[in-house]
């Protein structure tokens, strides 16, 4: 199958010191690709520097090659013709993404009056469906509440909607769970799952939750120190771990008994 998006040899280097160290990858399109590891392992540098919206004084290198294009290559012209029509992103913090001086309504359809020739009602019309789909309408959101009316939960469907408006091939979802219960989990997981197989999206979905990881991915890449320490299909990872970090951290989640401490994990030192 032919890969959706090629990394080779990506790194970052941020202001003082390097922030990701050389990684490879591939996404396929309606594939599921995990990135895990603690926090500050360099999972959002990552899902920053594919999306071109890396902060000042940092640099990524190397090659990120998307449908034959060099997006490292891109202008910021370019880049904004590419995001939220080619490539989708839920952001971790959805207080922050969403601009709180506008209708939630009004950011569902940013991308369908910046990417599509879409007429005002048909872009309503789209609108709802989106919010339907993500449960917000179930919920009883109106599409003229402001964000700091919802729910963080709801908050972050509000930018599910939005990264899945013009069909992405590739939706990057930064910890997009974290603030949904159980239900309203699978029921998103579900819907991203429906996108990639109706419409052949490719997911980079980054998340410290390794049951979600081993329920819907179907690859898995663990960073540790911004280097990557392990990577290959999700079963081969979980059930036959070859690194000490992964091992270590498949027995305090998954394999642990329920009365065992826990027990502080050893100091990796990932490779210079």
């Amino acid at each position: 199958m032919t890969a959706v998006l090629h990394v080779r040899a990506l790194d970052v280097q941020g202001p003082a010191r390097p922030i990701l160290h050389p990684l490879s990858f591939i996404l396929e399109p309606g594939k599921i690709l995990a990135v895990t590891g603690e926090s500050g392992s360099g999972k959002s540098t990552l899902a920053l520097a594919l999306m071109g919206l890396l902060p000042p004084g940092f640099q990524a290198r190397g090659q990120i090659d998307f449908e034959g294009t060099d997006l490292l290559a891109l202008s910021e012209p370019e880049w904004c013709r590419i995001r939220g029509r080619k490539l989708g992103m839920v952001f971790q913090e959805p207080m922050t993404a969403l601009n709180p001086t506008r209708r939630i309504g009004a950011q569902i359809a940013d991308p369908f009056r910046l990417h599509t020739p879409l007429t005002r009602p048909r872009i309503h019309a789209e609108t709802r469906v989106l919010m339907e789909q993500t449960g917000l309408l179930d919920a009883g959101v109106s599409e003229r509440a402001y964000p700091h009316q919802l729910s963080g939960g709801q908050r972050q469907r509000v930018l599910l909607a939005m990264a899945l408006a013009c069909q992405p091939s590739i939706l990057i979802a930064d910890e997009f769970t974290t603030a949904l219960d159980a239900r309203t989990q699978s029921a998103m997981m579900a819907l991203v799952t429906r996108y990639c197989e109706t419409h052949g999206m490719a997911v980079l979905m980054i998340s410290h939750d390794l049951g979600l990881v081993r329920r819907h991915a179907d690859q898995v890449l663990v960073l540790k120190d911004g280097a990557c320490v392990e990577q290959g299909p999700t079963a081969s990872v979980f059930d036959a771990p070859a690194h000490p970090y992964i091992q270590a951290l498949l027995a305090m989640s998954l394999h642990g008994a329920a009365r065992t401490p826990l027990t502080p994990l050893p100091v990796f030192r990932a490779p210079a």
